[in-house]
C-alpha cells in the first residue's frame, strides 16, 4: 500500500490515535496532517518580572512579586504496552504471490487495543491467518513506512524504513519462522519478483531533497549473493525535487522484462531492460513534467501509465498505454485536463474526483486505479473508459484515502483490497467482495 494517504488516514483513525488532534493543511498541492498531544502550555518565565518589581519605586504594586515559582505539571506520556493475546491485525501492507498464499504486515493488537508491529500469513487465500515471527521493532508508536513483498508461501521480504529511521531489508525462506538480514546496504525503495528472481532498488528515502544514486540488484528467490546489474543511465540519477508527495522510483517486472520509472525528477525518466538488467534502454515518458505517475505491466509489451498533477482536486490526470514495451504511447483517457493537453475526440473520460495513487494492471485491457480520494476505478477497455468498482459500502463510502490503499491480484479472478476498512477479497474478478478479518475483526469494521 505504497501510499502516504493511507498512512495519514490510519494515523487519525487507528487504535493509537486516542489523544491526537489532526490539523490538515493544503500547501503547494500536498496534504499534510500534523498530530499533537493535548498537554499544558508552559507559563511565561517569571524571573524578569521579579527583577522589574524589585527595582520599582516604593508603593508601586502594578507588578506583583511571586513568593514562589509556579508549579507546572507536565503529563507523562503513556508508555507503550505490549499486547497480550493478538486479537486482530490492522493491515498496512499485503502481498499475495498466489491465490492461496498471502502475507500481511501491520498493527497486531489485543482486545484492549495494545498493539505491536506484526506479520501474519495465510495459506488458504485469506480465510484463516496465523501470526509468524517478526524481525521488526515491536513498538509501533511511530508509524514507519514498511512494506512486505512475497514470492511464495515460504519466501518474503520486509523493506522500507524502520521506526528508528534506519533502512530495513530482511528476508524469510521458511514461511516466517526465521528472518535474516537482506544483505543489501542503503535505503531500499522498491522490491519486485520475477519468476525465481527478486529485484531491489536502492536509492533515496521518500522526501529526499539531495541527489543519491539509484542501483538495481537481483538475487535468486531461494537465497544467494546479490548481483549488481548494469549501471543505470545517468538521466535516472538526477536530483529529486523537494516534494514528499511525489512518488519514489517504481520497479515493474513482467514477461521477462523490467522497467524503472523515476518520476521524482524535474524531467521524469523511464528505462527498461530485456536481458536481465545487463543493459538499460531509455524510453519516452508521455506525462507532463512534475506529474505523479503510476506504472503497471501485464506482459513484456503491454504497459499502462497513470499521470496526475496533484496541485488541486480534482487533479488533472491522464492514462496512457503502450503495446510495444514503452517505445510508443497512446493517450487513452483523461479528466480535468483543460489546458493541460490538446483536445482529442478519440480519448475517453476519466471521471475521478481525486488523483491516481496506485495502478494494478491485470491484462492488456483490464486494470484498477486506486486514488487518494474518491472511488476505486476499474477498466475493461484498455483504459479508454473507467467506472467505479462495485465494492462493498464499507469500502465505497470512506473519506479520502479510505476507498482503497492497495489493490493486489494473484490472477485475473483472485484479488484483495487493503484499506482503512480492513482486508477484502474477490474470487470472481471484482463483482463480489468478502471481508477477511486477519486473526479477528478490527473493532469498528
Amino acid at each position: 500500500m505504497t501510499g502516504s494517504a493511507r498512512e495519514e488516514y490510519r494515523a487519525v483513525t487507528g487504535p493509537r490515535a486516542l489523544v491526537a488532534v489532526a490539523v490538515v493543511a493544503l500547501a503547494g498541492g500536498a496534504v499534510g496532517i500534523g498530530l499533537s498531544l493535548r498537554g499544558h502550555a508552559r507559563p511565561v518565565a517569571t524571573a524578569a518580572r521579579s527583577a522589574e518589581a524589585a527595582s520599582s519605586p516604593a508603593g508601586n504594586t502594578s507588578i506583583p512579586v511571586p513568593t514562589k515559582p509556579a508549579v507546572v505539571v507536565v503529563p507523562t506520556p503513556t508508555p507503550w504496552q505490549a499486547p497480550s493475546t493478538i486479537a486482530y491485525v490492522d493491515p498496512g501492507s499485503i502481498s499475495f504471490p498466489t491465490a492461496a498464499d498471502g502475507w500481511a504486515l501491520g498493527d497486531a493488537c489485543d482486545a484492549q487495543q495494545d498493539c505491536e508491529t506484526g506479520i501474519a500469513r495465510t495459506t488458504d487465500g485469506g480465510t484463516t491467518w496465523t501470526m509468524v515471527s517478526s524481525p521488526l521493532d515491536p513498538n509501533p508508536a511511530d508509524y514507519s513506512p514498511l512494506e512486505i513483498t512475497a514470492a511464495s508461501g515460504d519466501d518474503a521480504w520486509v523493506w522500507g524504513t524502520g521506526s528508528d529511521g534506519d533502512p530495513v531489508l530482511v528476508a524469510t525462506r521458511d514461511g516466517g519462522e526465521t528472518w535474516q538480514p537482506g544483505g543489501v546496504s542503503g535505503q531500499v525503495v522498491d522490491v519486485a519478483i520475477a519468476g525465481e528472481t527478486v529485484w531491489v532498488v536502492t536509492g533515496c528515502a521518500q522526501g529526499a531533497t539531495t541527489a543519491c544514486p539509484l542501483a538495481v540488484l537481483s538475487s535468486p528467490v531461494g537465497g544467494g549473493p546479490w548481483g549488481d546489474l548494469a549501471p543505470l543511465p545517468a538521466a535516472v540519477q538526477g536530483e529529486p525535487i523537494s516534494n514528499s508527495a511525489v512518488g519514489e522510483p517504481q520497479l515493474v517486472l513482467s514477461g521477462g522484462n523490467a522497467w524503472l520509472l523515476n518520476d521524482n525528477l524535474p524531467e521524469p525518466v523511464l528505462v527498461s531492460t530485456d536481458d536481465g538488467g545487463q543493459s538499460w534502454t531509455p524510453l519516452s515518458v508521455p506525462c507532463t513534467e512534475y506529474a505523479t505517475m503510476s506504472l503497471g505491466a501485464s506482459s513484456a509489451d503491454d504497459l499502462m501509465l497513470a499521470c496526475s498533477w496533484m496541485g488541486a482536486w480534482p487533479a488533472p490526470q491522464e492514462v496512457w498505454t503502450s503495446e510495444n514495451g514503452g517505445a510508443n504511447w497512446l493517450l487513452r483517457s483523461r479528466g480535468n485536463t483543460s489546458g493541460w493537453s490538446p483536445a482529442a475526440s478519440d480519448v475517453g473520460s476519466l471521471d475521478n474526483p481525486g488523483a491516481p495513487d496506485g495502478l494494478t494492471v491485470l491484462s492488456g485491457s483490464a486494470a484498477w486505479i486506486v486514488s487518494d480520494r474518491g472511488p476505486v476505478l476499474v477498466t475493461d477497455h484498455d483504459g479508454a473508459t473507467w467506472t467505479a468498482a462495485p465494492l462493498p459500502a464499507a469500502l465505497g463510502t470512506l473519506p479520502d484515502a479510505g476507498t482503497g490503499a492497495a489493490v493486489a491480484f494473484a490472477d485475473a479472478m483472485h484479488g484483495w483490497i487493503c484499506s482503512s476498512a480492513g482486508l477484502w477479497a474477490t474470487t470472481d474478478g471484482g463483482p463480489d467482495w468478502q471481508y477477511q478479518p486477519i486473526i479477528g475483526p478490527v473493532p469498528g469494521w
